[in-house]
Formats: C-alpha cells, sequence, structure tokens
C-alpha cells in the first residue's frame, strides 16, 4: 500500500491523514487494486477487504463515507448515532466530524478531496470537489458550516487540495455552459482550465491564509501509474483521502 500526505497537515501529531493510491488492495483490473469504491461495477467483496485494509492500516474504529452527487449537502458527524445511521447515505459531499478515531473518507478519480483541519476547534472536515463543485462554491459553504456547527475561525483553518485533475488535462470544450464567467480566467490555454488554482482562491475567499493551504500539484490523469482516472480510462476505480482525529 502507497499513499502520500500533505507535509502541512502532518506538522500536526493528533491529526491523520493519507491520500492512498491504487496500489495495495485486492480488486482486479480494471479496478486494480485499491479501490474503494462500491458503485463503479466491482465486486462488493473486494471494496470491502480494500476499506478494511485501509482501516487498519490507519489504525481507525470507523471508515465513514457516503454517495457523493457533486453537490454540496453535509453530513456532521458528532455522536455514534449519526455514525450508525451514516452508511453510504447518498446525496453528501461535505463530511465534518469532531470524534476521534473517524476516518472521513472522499472517493475520487479525478476529483479533488480538500481536506481541512481546525486546529483550535479539533474538528475535520474533508470535501469532495469537482469542477461542479467548484461552480458551487462547495469549498467555501464547508468552511460556512465549520463555523456555524463548531464556531471555527476561518482564519485558524488548514487545507490540503489533493491529486486530481491538472490544468494540463482539465479540458471543458463546454465550458461557456457549464462555467460561470468568472470562472474563464482560469483558463492557461483556450478550454484547459485550473481547478487547483480555483480551490485555492475559494479557500482565499472563504478566509484562510495562503500560507494555510497546500496543494499536492499532482495530475491524476496524468500519474497513470498512481492514481485512477475516469477521463483517462473511464471503467475505473476510485482513490480515496481519509481524514482523521486521533484517539
Amino acid at each position: 500500500m502507497v499513499w502520500w500526505q500533505w507535509p502541512l497537515l502532518a506538522a500536526f501529531s493528533e491529526l491523520e491523514h493519507r491520500i492512498w493510491t491504487r496500489h495495495g488492495g485486492v480488486s482486479p483490473a480494471p479496478y486494480d487494486s485499491l479501490n474503494l469504491s462500491y458503485t463503479v461495477g466491482d465486486a462488493s467483496a473486494h471494496v470491502r477487504q480494500n476499506r478494511t485494509l485501509v482501516r487498519q492500516a490507519m489504525g481507525l474504529a470507523e471508515l465513514i463515507s457516503v454517495g457523493q452527487v457533486h453537490g454540496s449537502n453535509t453530513l456532521i458527524l458528532m455522536d455514534r448515532q449519526t455514525i450508525r445511521e451514516a452508511g453510504e447515505v447518498r446525496g453528501i459531499d461535505i463530511l465534518i466530524t469532531n470524534l476521534p478515531g473517524i476516518g472521513l473518507l472522499i472517493k475520487q478519480a479525478d476529483c479533488q478531496a480538500v481536506a481541512l483541519y481546525d486546529p483550535e476547534q479539533r474538528v475535520i472536515a474533508n470535501i469532495h470537489c469537482g469542477w461542479r463543485g467548484n461552480v458551487q462554491n462547495v469549498i467555501g459553504q464547508a468552511v460556512g458550516r465549520l463555523q456555524e456547527a463548531f464556531g471555527s475561525r476561518p482564519a485558524a483553518l488548514y487545507a490540503g487540495i489533493s491529486p486530481s485533475l491538472g490544468p494540463c488535462c482539465a479540458e471543458f470544450k463546454n465550458f461557456q455552459q457549464e462555467m460561470p464567467p468568472e470562472f474563464w480566467q482560469y483558463q492557461v490555454r483556450p478550454t484547459y482550465f485550473d481547478l487547483w488554482q480555483i480551490s485555492v482562491d475559494q479557500l482565499l475567499a472563504a478566509g484562510l491564509p495562503r500560507e494555510h493551504i497546500q496543494l499536492a500539484g499532482l495530475c491524476s490523469r496524468c500519474q497513470a501509474e498512481d492514481f485512477f482516472s475516469y477521463r483517462r480510462e473511464r471503467v475505473t476505480g476510485r482513490n480515496g483521502t481519509v481524514v482523521a482525529l486521533g484517539e
């Protein structure tokens, strides 16, 4: 099993996080091998075993994921009852908890996972953010939920943006219909967009200091050896980014 980390977040000893690559699982091609999604065509038994491997490797009591739909609905896990009810609830793209030992899993194959940590209130969030999420400013909404539910100060938050579709590969031929005009300035060449910079700017607009934001800077479509990519392969698995508070 192979994973990446953000050095910015790894500096907090009470925070556990890993950006899992596609290596070290049990799924066969085209989901080889650490596929973490039940909804892509892989056998459920393979996914369960892969998730068990991740949970055990991180020493977690629970690993929570939901049915992501490119929206902005939030699931806040504050007690054991909400954990029992979480399952694979559909329609959620923001996960938040202040409970230790609970891994928040975002599945991805070109989309971003944006992890947030508030060291003052000891609360974490994990956000599923594709281009549709950027259009809805799901990142800013997640910061707002942390403020409302836990009193988090945006200036105290730290953020990591996972490997995802880079400006080298993020082509949107119909961008004039898909993206608002304020996004058009993020074209790096005709029809190619820097989604990474959009997310950084949305974090800044939400009140995070620039020095509290770390971008992985790895394109999932280019890094075929390490990451699943829907744009590259279509039928493929899903990587996972997991964030948790230590026990």
